[in-house]
């Protein structure tokens, strides 16, 4: 059963977000349900409406609970844990400008508010800041993009979609006769829709404002009714499909609705059904929505603890393979995922199906080339890094120039 949550733009819990957790705890999913906000976090929690020009403190109780500042679905975790053994946490300095900083000095610099390290299926490095623990699920902010893209793998894999190559309308027919309409699914897959999207969260008058806007209204068809507006904007003059990349949230929204129109179900069941439940997920994680019964905010908005997100790298090295041997994504799912197209190459921002590819100096981590990083605007990485069998995971409030050597220097301790 879902157990969903919300709250209404002017901020207010939603008396079901309290229910719904006293629900779980009824039905003996104590062990693995989101505990509810602190008394301190419940008295402070950030306006939804306003996320966009949330400053740090904001960022940092709102990122622990944005499955109660906004509609979301519960992703149910079936109860037993995929293992993960640890040992001592290891030591690393990283460089800077000649300068070295400790894991310490990362945290204080970065203002992390959490960085796991996995390698060869144990924990070498846990540890939280700002008040985080192992309990609290943190958002995603955009590696929820790289979630979006491992359910497109899981529909292609169980047949619901059946083509990358299927226009657009094929799943969302509200959507023919505009620019979206007779697209590949690939090219937005690929962020090479060419239809026009603005993203800056210091100016209100760009795209992505109404956009999240959706999330917080708690409207049913919001997302929709906005991808059908958004190539009408004054001056909006599409580009050739798959000739240009340029990063947009819409077209990652557009993917969501799709995987959810082909399956027939929320996002957040077909997870838990296919990933969470079978591969052993510790937590509950949850996807915002927008609204509780409506669509899936594909963009953005996943959240769970950060040793699931640890488990969802290994996932990812195991190429969707689960522990009992059944394959949850189609051969060659994850090569062709990290590809980064010519266009995005050219743009100097290496980009697959929703994937990142770092662009680092040679030579500057073992397994660099064949490495791949979901992203977050807000400081929060997931790096995947199969030659060295490695997984790192980090939570921030805001990003930071000290991640690239810091990841760097742990892969070059552990080689």
């Amino acid at each position: 059963m879902l157990k969903i949550a919300s709250r209404l733009a002017l901020g207010f819990i939603a008396a079901s977000v309290l229910a719904g957790y006293a629900g779980a705890q009824e039905t003996g999913r104590k062990s693995t349900a989101l505990p509810p906000p602190s008394a301190s976090d419940q008295a402070n929690l950030p306006p939804g409406a306003t996320q966009l020009t949330w400053n740090a403190e904001q960022k940092i109780i709102g990122h622990r609970n944005m499955h109660v500042i906004f509609p979301s679905r519960m992703i149910e975790a079936g109860g037993r844990a995929f293992p993960l053994p640890r040992r001592s946490d290891i030591s690393v300095t990283y460089q800077i400008e000649n300068a070295n900083y400790s894991v310490s000095d990362y945290f204080e610099r970065s203002k992390a508010s959490g960085l796991l390290v996995i390698k060869d299926g144990r924990i070498v490095l846990e540890r939280y800041g700002n008040g985080y623990t192992d309990q609290h699920a943190g958002t995603s902010r955009s590696m929820a993009k790289s979630m979006t893209s491992i359910m497109v793998g899981l529909a292609m894999k169980d047949g619901y979609i059946k083509s990358l190559e299927d226009p657009v309308s094929a799943y969302v027919p509200e959507l023919q006769g505009t620019t979206y309409g007779d697209i590949p699914l690939r090219l937005v897959l690929q962020m090479l829709s060419g239809v026009p999207f603005t993203e800056n969260a210091t100016d209100p008058s760009t795209d992505i404002y109404p956009l999240l806007g959706c999330v917080h209204k708690n409207q049913k068809n919001c997302l929709v009714s906005f991808l059908k507006e958004l190539s009408k904007h004054p001056g909006a003059v599409p580009k050739t499909p798959g000739s240009t990349f340029f990063y947009s949230s819409a077209d990652s929204v557009l993917m969501g609705i799709v995987v959810e129109r082909a399956t027939k179900m929320p996002s957040s069941a077909y997870l838990s059904k296919r990933v969470w439940q079978p591969f052993g997920m510790e937590r509950d994680g949850y996807w915002n929505v927008e609204a509780v019964d409506g669509n899936t905010y594909g963009g953005s908005g996943f959240g769970a603890t950060l040793r699931d997100y640890g488990r969802l790298g290994l996932y990812l090295l195991r190429n969707g393979v689960l522990p009992d041997g059944t394959k949850t994504l189609p051969d060659g799912w994850m090569a062709d995922s990290i590809t980064p197209t010519k266009p995005s190459i050219d743009g100097k921002q290496p980009y697959g199906y929703y994937w990142w590819r770092p662009t680092l100096p040679a030579g500057a981590m073992p397994g660099q080339e064949g490495t791949y990083v979901a992203r977050g605007s807000n400081g929060q990485s997931l790096m995947v890094n199969p030659a060295e069998n490695l997984v790192i995971a980090k939570w921030g409030p805001v990003n930071s120039s000290d991640d690239t050597p810091m990841f760097a220097a742990i892969a070059n301790k552990l080689h």
